[in-house]
Parts: structure tokens; C-alpha cells; sequence
């Protein structure tokens, strides 16, 4: 069997002769034999030689796959620090693609890498490096005229002043996503982003102690929803009807952007995007 430190002599020789995808493979099958337990990998070096990797190339896709999968390794094995590390570079990957030629897909891929390196964030309790995550991403989508990004983006740092109990900013930053939303509002699936969106604001109204005005959000809401997030809906203008407390956010959760990444197997990509960003690594 190859040891770990010939693999390591191997891709070092690839990235000689910009061979990256086949440096990828390489470095991942490491990667992916770790959390199994394979003391004889040395991680440092392993580490030092996926970063220098993504120092020579940039702007390589499948780099961000390998960073992609560090980032689950490490957080796999709690080792959250290092995880910020490939994590931001993921990002730098995506962010210098942006900054080269900024199609749809470029910003796909850097949304993927901001909600990734948000997870992390959230695991160590860093809500402003999510928070910082999010900016980005309003900045980037907005830049590039991906209107429906924005107001995701918007949204979802409602979502983190309601969850940190500030309303009022709350409140704001919804208010701005729904107003961006009813510029497209004549596509269903931004309309069923949309209806998500009030499904929030009347949370927020039921917080602020206005039943009626939760009332009417959530039955505006149901315009455009179906199945369980229909039926979570009635679930909550039933509850206040009857007086009761609000049942927990189930399909339509109050903040979907950085999710852990590392709790459903292998995936590979976070399944919680904005529709309008399909993002693929």
C-alpha cells in the first residue's frame, strides 16, 4: 500500500506539472481517510500541502472541492479551528473567481463557500462571522445584478437579528427582502421564496405582540405554499386562534444559511441555498 508521504511526493509532482485535478484526488482520498482513523497521515503536512495547492491555483474548481472536503474532515473531528482555516480558503477560490469572470455559476460557488464557512462560524458561537458571511454575499450578489440573492441574503440576516432579539432590525431587513421579491414575484418559486419570507414576518409580528398582523402574514403566506410548509402555516394561525404558543420553525426555518455541513454523510454541498443560486461545487 502507498503511505501517506508518497501520496504527498505524488501530488507535490503534479502541481510541477499543473496536473490539479489529478493533486485533488490525491489530497481528497487522504482527507476522506481520516475521520476512520489513519494515525501514519500526517496532518500538518497534509494540511500545508492542500493549502499550497490552493496557493498555486487560485482559481482551480475542483481546489474548492478539496478545501470543501478538509472543512468536513476537520469538523468531523471537532477541530473547528482548522476548519476556519480551509473553510476561508474555499471562499478565497470562489471569491477570486468571482473577481476573474463573474458568471451565474462563479456566484453560485462562492454562496456555497460563504454558507460553508458560515457553519463553521456557527459551530465555534461566531455569530458575526456569519453575520460578515452574509454581507459578503449581499455585496457579491449585488455587484453581479442577482436581485433574488439579495433579498435571500436579506432575509436570512432578518433571521439572525430576530433569533439575537433585535426586532427592529429585524423587521427592516425582511421588509427590504419582501420588497425585492415582489419584483420578481411573478415566478412561483421566487413567489414560494417570497411566501417564506411573510411566513417570518409574522413570526416577528407574533413577537412583537401584534396577533393580527401575524394573522394576516401567514395567510398571505399560504398563496404560495404547499405541502408541509402549508400545513405549518394553518398549524400557526390555528395556534393563535386558539391562544396557544406558536409551534417551533419546522419546514420553514427561521435562518437557513449555515447549517453544519458534516451531520448527513458525505454530501457534497449544503442543500439550504437561495433557489435562485443553484449552487454546485
Amino acid at each position: 500500500m502507498t503511505s501517506p508521504d508518497n501520496v504527498l511526493s505524488v501530488v507535490r509532482f503534479c502541481m510541477t506539472k499543473g496536473e490539479v485535478d489529478e493533486a485533488v484526488e490525491l489530497l481528497g482520498y487522504l482527507w476522506a481517510a481520516l475521520p476512520s482513523g489513519r494515525p501514519e497521515i500526517d496532518v500538518p503536512k497534509l494540511h500545508g500541502v492542500s493549502l499550497e495547492l490552493a496557493d498555486r491555483f487560485p482559481v482551480a474548481r475542483s481546489v474548492s472541492t478539496l478545501l470543501y472536503g478538509a472543512t468536513v474532515t476537520y469538523a468531523k473531528l471537532g477541530d473547528f479551528p482548522a476548519a476556519t482555516v480551509t473553510a476561508s480558503r474555499m471562499v478565497s477560490v470562489w471569491r477570486a473567481s468571482c473577481q476573474a469572470n463573474p458568471t451565474h455559476d462563479a456566484l453560485s460557488g462562492h454562496a456555497h463557500s460563504l454558507d460553508t464557512l458560515a457553519s463553521v462560524y456557527r459551530a465555534r458561537g461566531m455569530n458575526d462571522g456569519v453575520i460578515a458571511c452574509l454581507v459578503e454575499l449581499v455585496e457579491w450578489n449585488f455587484t453581479c445584478g442577482n436581485q433574488v440573492g439579495v433579498a435571500w441574503a436579506l432575509r436570512e440576516l432578518g433571521a439572525l437579528a430576530f433569533l439575537s432579539g433585535k426586532l427592529d432590525n429585524a423587521a427592516k431587513k425582511f421588509a427590504r427582502a419582501d420588497e425585492l421579491y415582489a419584483e420578481d414575484a411573478g415566478d412561483p418559486s421566487i413567489a414560494q421564496e417570497r411566501a417564506e419570507c411573510h411566513v417570518l414576518l409574522g413570526r416577528l409580528a407574533h413577537e412583537k405582540g401584534d396577533a393580527d398582523e401575524a394573522v394576516e402574514w401567514f395567510e398571505k403566506a399560504l398563496d404560495h405554499l404547499e405541502g408541509g410548509a402549508a400545513e405549518e402555516v394553518r398549524e400557526l394561525i390555528g395556534a393563535i386562534g386558539g391562544g396557544r404558543a406558536l409551534p417551533p420553525p419546522g419546514a420553514v426555518q427561521v435562518g437557513e444559511f449555515g447549517r453544519p455541513i458534516w451531520n448527513d454523510g458525505d454530501a457534497a454541498e449544503p442543500a439550504n441555498l437561495p433557489r435562485g443560486h443553484d449552487a454546485r461545487n
